[in-house]
């Protein structure tokens, strides 16, 4: 009984004049924690604050804009193998879960998110010359496209499970602006995640351009990696 008041009484706050107000609710309703052996995880909550459209999502550090529909959301991530820390913040709430995840390591993963309803693509060309994207999504070097979004904001998600080595380059276009005159990239490219030597390198970046290809970055990965 006494979890339950408490539950309540945060979802109300006490203005100067003694009115008590509805705060909001903001949780995330999938995963509850636990454990997962999928390598696509989609993750779901509740958003109820009034006058909000987006909130943040962040994964293991990582800052997501998410956009909010009936109160509600929903986007898929690519886990890290072992232990992963979502917090979902909106209107000064906010609400976390853990959960373990039994999936493959990877040498590689390159993560982009945005900051606009619009259409914004990955690519990831590797040190052949393939290029990894929304209509190659899968190439010889083992390369994968997991998340491919079109309605805005991310994530779109990059992995390789074992790296060739050499020198990998990123590029984003613009596919579609819509209506937003600019839109805000940030490019994370995480090495070796979840393990002693795990690396990661943030990259931003801001488009104008319909249509144009942006290069963001480079890396490389050496053969006694």
């Amino acid at each position: 009984m006494k979890y339950k008041l408490i539950l309540i009484l945060s979802l109300f706050c006490l203005t100067a004049t003694g009115i008590w107000l509805y705060a909001g609710d903001v949780r995330i309703t999938s995963p509850k924690g636990g454990y997962t052996s999928e390598r696509i995880q989609k993750i779901e909550g509740i958003v109820d604050v009034p006058g909000l459209t987006r909130a943040t999502l962040v994964i293991n550090g990582i800052p997501q804009t998410i956009p909010i529909s009936n109160k509600r959301f929903s986007i898929n991530i690519v886990p890290a193998p072992g232990n992963n820390l979502v917090e979902l913040q909106a209107g000064g709430l906010s609400s976390r879960v853990s959960f373990f995840a039994k999936v493959p390591g990877r040498d590689i993963k390159v993560l982009l998110t945005w900051d606009t309803p619009t259409d914004v693509d990955l690519w990831v060309i590797d040190p052949k010359g393939d290029k990894c994207y929304y209509a190659n999504p899968s190439i010889p070097s083992g390369g994968n496209l997991d998340t491919d979004v079109t309605t805005g904001y991310g994530p779109e998600t990059f992995t390789m499970a074992k790296a060739m080595p050499g020198k990998y380059s990123v590029q984003v276009q613009y596919y579609s602006s819509g209506d937003a005159p600019a839109t805000r990239v940030k490019l994370y490219v995480i090495m070796y995640e979840g393990t002693p030597k795990e690396q990661r390198k943030e990259f931003s970046f801001i488009m104008t351009m319909p249509y144009q290809v942006y290069h963001i970055a480079e890396f490389n990965i050496d053969a006694d990696e």
